[in-house]
């Protein structure tokens, strides 16, 4: 089972950021309610989301060739909750290349608030085709690309 955490990509600049939506529906099956909290998407989920949009980064920029593999996270902070019916603004710049792979921050925000923010992701490149089919990324690719501004500036 695949699981798509990035809904569209609004805008992206080869090697340098991506920005996208995380859309939570009302009938999202991994919302929790524990000890009475009201519904939210996992702060797992919510990382995990922050992390596709970074891959998208890589994949995009090295034209499916290249995906990356998460290896380190320095910093990350959740600031707030990923509500239903809300829309997480991602946006991941990559901070700096490095031998040993890519190093990417970003935040993401809801009305302007910011629900989650990270620094020092190192990504390592490993060939694309070996984890997936890069003609069926491309094909995602289109579904989830709705070009518009930037939605966090």
């Amino acid at each position: 089972m695949k699981f798509r955490l990035v809904d569209k990509i609004v805008a992206w600049s080869p090697y340098q950021s991506i920005s996208g939506i995380k859309a939570v529906s009302f009938e999202e099956y991994c919302l929790k309610e524990f000890f009475g909290d009201e519904p939210r998407l996992p702060e797992t989920l919510l990382l995990e989301s922050f992390l596709q949009l970074g891959n998208w980064l890589i994949l995009l920029s090295s034209d499916f060739k290249e995906t990356g593999m998460v290896v380190r996270i320095s910093e990350v902070r959740f600031h707030g909750f990923l509500l239903p019916g809300q829309q997480l603004q991602m946006k991941v710049t990559l901070a700096r290349q490095r031998d040993d792979g890519y190093e990417l921050s970003g935040e993401g925000r809801v009305n302007g608030q910011t629900i989650i923010s990270g620094l020092g992701c190192l990504a390592v490149p490993v060939p694309a085709a070996e984890l997936m089919d890069p003609a069926n990324l491309r094909v995602l690719f289109s579904e989830i690309y709705e070009p518009e501004e930037a939605v966090i500036a």
